[in-house]
């Protein structure tokens, strides 16, 4: 009998662009199921009336509702990146970063260490996408870390450019980093799939900068550093 692993080895590389439309439409497809649930959910709402089976409808909905934003998210990873480009100072732009991170990852906030040494300057960025893309560099830091290590989250300008470092110690190391990003779908980690590291430099390129991670060996360090321009420091504002 033959081997079936055979025939997916040997077959053709898929074009990205046709991988990106199968999984944007068959997460529109499982988003539609999951409201068809929802709402039929939400009628039995209205008819259980008390007790024990409102509460169990009530839990049903979050849990789809979980389910769609995670759909959601993985679609999005595909979509096509358009800033809404707008100025704003990054040190206002850091000290909301810092809040966002430390919200989220509330129980390992200690374990992070900023170092921000910027002024006045202004960036031309899209907020939520830039904060999404160091979000989500942090969120990588902590995931594979090795054991409680601490990580440290960077700043600077230097040579008209803003800098963003996120590092993380590292006992080995870390080799082809200059491919990271740009292989979707290389991890089957559940909720990654290997799209985060992909839709960080996807982000990072529509906003003009480089994202290049490195290997520290003196300090055993895998620092990854995004770099972006910068204006001179902000004008008052009227």
């Amino acid at each position: 009998m033959s081997d079936p692993s055979q025939s997916f080895e040997s077959a053709p590389d898929v074009p990205l662009p046709r991988l990106v439309n199968f999984v944007r439409q068959v997460s529109h497809d499982v988003r539609n199921g999951l409201n068809a649930i929802d709402l039929q959910a939400a009628y039995l709402l209205e008819i259980a009336g008390q007790g024990e089976m409102r509460e169990e409808l009530v839990k049903l909905r979050r849990i789809v509702s979980h389910v769609t934003g995670e759909m959601q998210e993985l679609a999005s990873r595909f979509g096509e990146v358009r800033p809404a480009l707008m100025e704003y100072p990054v040190a206002e732009f850091l000290q909301g970063l810092k809040e966002g991170v430390e919200r989220e990852f509330e129980k390992q906030a200690k374990r992070i260490i900023w170092e921000v040494k910027v002024g006045a300057e202004e960036m031309t960025m899209d907020y939520a996408l830039l904060t999404g893309a160091l979000t989500e560099l942090a969120r990588n830091a902590i995931y594979f870390r090795e054991g409680d290590q601490a990580i440290r989250l960077s700043a600077w300008i230097a040579d008209g450019n803003a800098i963003f470092e996120v590092s993380q110690g590292r006992s080995q190391p870390v080799t082809g980093a200059g491919e990271w990003g740009r292989a979707p779908l290389a991890s089957s980690r559940r909720g990654g799939y290997g799209l985060g590291l992909f839709h960080v430099r996807r982000i990072v390129d529509a906003l003009g900068g480089t994202l290049e991670p490195v290997y520290d060996a003196g300090s055993r360090e895998l620092k990854v550093r995004m770099s972006l321009p910068v204006k001179g420091p902000a004008q008052p504002r009227a």
